[in-house]
Formats: structure tokens, sequence, C-alpha cells
């Protein structure tokens, strides 16, 4: 782990840790996540930011999953370990995101509402796989209704009594082999229905979905626009892929 000391309690965190190409991968390009973690640090130099930077680009927080293991169940461990270290206001950022503009009003939202969470432009339901219904505690007709959130920035006050609920259910169900783990796209192009036999379901969004419902269950149901979050942030995934050449460059 990485860290920029900083003599407040506000904190910037991102995870890029690349992990081997899995057998069936089908494209000549693949992830290249330290490129983008080492971005945001960057950037948040360049444009003066006081607090911390906490990045993990070799390995992941204690207990966390892999990625291979559950797609982005590190999220809530990152969150975690920023809190043991110290820090009240912690601002998630994944690796792909470029930052357009001074960050310092996005603490100021996480400190007046506990929480800084953006809309997404889907329903839970579209990206969630059957089996995930059950952990969530949520039925499948129900999961159209419900909106999904981005997880791609969100941010938590750890002194705040109710998102430490949500943050310590959040790894719950990140570790409960169930909610988590699931295929990227299903029935989508040529990728096979595996998430449910339901037409309506895409794929399975993991962290996100389960942010999603935790995050309306609990009343921290005051997202930001999309609109907002295009002026301060950019999801450039174009920017952490490079073209494969050797599987043994990403083990």
């Amino acid at each position: 782990m990485n860290a920029v000391s900083s003599s407040d309690r506000t904190c910037v965190i991102a995870l890029g840790v690349n992990g081997p190409v899995p057998a069936d991968h089908p494209s000549p390009l693949l992830q290249d996540y330290p490129r983008g973690v080492a971005r945001i640090g960057r950037q948040l130099k360049e444009l003066g930011f006081s607090g911390r930077f906490l990045a993990w680009d070799r390995e992941y927080p204690a207990g966390s999953p892999t990625f291979s293991e559950a797609r982005c169940a590190f999220k809530p461990f990152c969150f975690l370990e920023a809190k043991a270290g110290g820090c009240d206001l912690v601002l998630w950022l994944d690796a792909s995101i470029k930052i357009k503009q001074p960050i310092d009003v996005m603490f100021e939202f996480i400190k007046q509402d506990g929480y800084l969470i953006f809309a997404g432009g889907h329903t839970v339901g579209e990206y969630c796989k059957d089996p995930a219904l059950a952990t969530l505690g949520i039925g499948r007709e129900e999961s159209f209704a419900m909106p999904s959130c981005s997880a791609s920035v969100i941010g938590l006050d750890l002194t705040n009594h109710r998102s430490l609920q949500f943050l310590r259910r959040w790894r719950e169900l990140a570790s409960d082999q169930v909610t988590f783990p699931g295929p990227k796209w299903s029935g989508v192009g040529n990728w096979p229905r595996t998430a449910s036999a339901d037409p309506r379901v895409k794929g399975h969004r993991s962290d996100q979905l389960a942010a999603s419902v935790l995050a309306l269950r609990f009343g921290m149901d005051e997202w930001r626009s999309s609109h907002l979050f295009l002026e301060y942030f950019e999801n450039d995934r174009a920017y952490v892929r490079r073209l494969l050449t050797d599987p043994e460059d990403c083990s």
C-alpha cells in the first residue's frame, strides 16, 4: 500500500492490482490497473488535494477476495483499511477514473450527508444474477423497480453510524461467495445466458448492485446526478487497457 501523508483525516482511496489473464479471455486487450492508480495520484497532486491518498497496486487489503474470486469485492475492505489508518472522510475512485477539477466539494457532500453516491443509468435487476437476489433479500420483479447507483466513485463518512452500518454489511456481502461473483455479461452479444433465464438480465454488477440495495435500505437515497459526476470525473476505461503481448506480463 502506498500512502501520501497529511495532517488531516480526509482520504482518497483506489485499488489497481493486475491479475492473471483468464483462459477464456476474448480480446487482445487487457486491464492495466496500476497505470490508472498512478494517474489518480498525479492528478490529486496537480489539483492541490491536501488529504491523503491510499492506493493498493500490488496486493489486496487484508481479508479481501481477489478480483478473480469476486469482482470488486475489495472496495469495502479498502474503506475499512482507510478507517483503521485514521481516515474519516473517504472517497473511493475506480482505477479508470480521470479527475477533471479539484474535488474538495465531494468531501463537503460526504460530511454533509454522511455519504456520496452518484446515480447510475439502469435498474438493479438488469445486472443481478438470480442467486444474489436471496442474499440481497429482494425479489426479481422488485429488483427491476430499484435504481442502481454508480460505484466507480463513492464516498463515506466513517464517523457516521449509518454509513458504518452500510459499509459493514457491504463487506459481509462481498465475503459471502454468492453476492459478488458472477458474469459481467449474460445473454449479450456472444456471451452465454448464465446470470438468469430472465432475458431482461444482462449480466452481474456485484459491488454496484450490493451498494445500491444497501443504500436504499439504509435511507441513503439522496444520490447525486450523473451530470454532476461528469463535471468532476470521467470513467476513462481506455486508459487502463493495453495490448496483450504476453500473458505473463499480467501475472
